[in-house]
C-alpha cells in the first residue's frame, strides 16, 4: 500500500473512531479498534482500549459545554498517527480497518460525520479541491493578469528604500553612485 493510501485510510479510521466517541456507536467502534490493535498482542489491545476509554471520557465530559468538537479535533492527529504506525507494521490489517471505518461511518448521523481530505499537487500542478461546498474559479483573460506584488516595494516606486532600481540621479541605472537628495 502506498504511503498516501496508508495516510488516507488511517485518517478515515481516526475520523470514524473520534466521531463515534460519546455516541451510541462507541462500544462497537471501541471493540473493533481494540480487536485491531490486539492482533499485535493482547497487551497492546488492552493498552489501546484504555487510551480510547480515556479519550472518549474527555469527549463525553466536554459534550454539554460544546467543547467536544475541539477535543475531537485535537485527538484526530494522535489516532491517525497510531493507525499509520499500525498499518505500516501490519499492512495486512487494511481490510479490517476499512470494515471498521465503513461500519462506524454507516451508523453516524450526517452531522457527526467528520471528513478529512489530503490533497497534493506535484510538478508545477494545480489542484482544486472542495469538500461539502462550492468552488468558484475565475481565470483572468490573456493580458489581464496583474503584475506580481513586490514585497520589498514600500512606497510603490521601486526598490526597498523607495529608489527606482533602474534610474538614479546620476543616470547610471541600478543602485550606487553618490546620489543626491530626491
Amino acid at each position: 500500500m502506498l504511503a498516501e493510501q496508508v495516510t488516507a485510510l488511517a485518517g478515515a479510521g481516526a475520523t470514524a473512531l473520534i466521531g463515534a466517541m460519546a455516541t451510541d456507536l462507541w462500544q462497537g467502534a471501541r471493540g473493533g479498534a481494540v480487536r485491531l490493535f490486539g492482533r499485535g498482542g493482547e497487551e497492546r489491545g488492552s493498552a489501546m482500549g484504555a487510551q480510547l476509554d480515556e479519550d472518549a471520557a474527555l469527549v463525553g465530559r466536554a459534550a454539554p459545554d460544546g467543547a467536544a468538537d475541539e477535543i475531537r479535533a485535537e485527538l484526530l492527529p494522535v489516532w491517525r498517527r497510531r493507525l499509520i504506525l499500525l498499518l505500516e507494521e501490519h499492512p495486512e490489517y487494511e481490510a479490517d480497518l476499512r470494515a471498521l471505518v465503513d461500519s462506524v461511518r454507516d451508523g453516524l448521523p450526517d452531522s457527526r460525520q467528520v471528513w478529512t481530505q489530503h490533497n497534493t499537487a506535484r510538478d508545477h500542478g494545480t489542484l482544486f479541491a472542495v469538500q461539502g461546498g462550492n468552488l468558484h474559479y475565475h481565470q483572468a483573460g490573456a493580458g489581464h493578469v496583474p503584475p506580481p506584488e513586490n514585497r520589498n516595494d514600500q512606497d510603490g516606486r521601486g526598490g526597498q528604500d523607495g529608489r527606482n532600481d533602474h534610474d538614479d540621479r546620476n543616470g547610471r541605472g541600478g543602485r550606487g553612485g553618490t546620489g543626491g537628495a530626491r
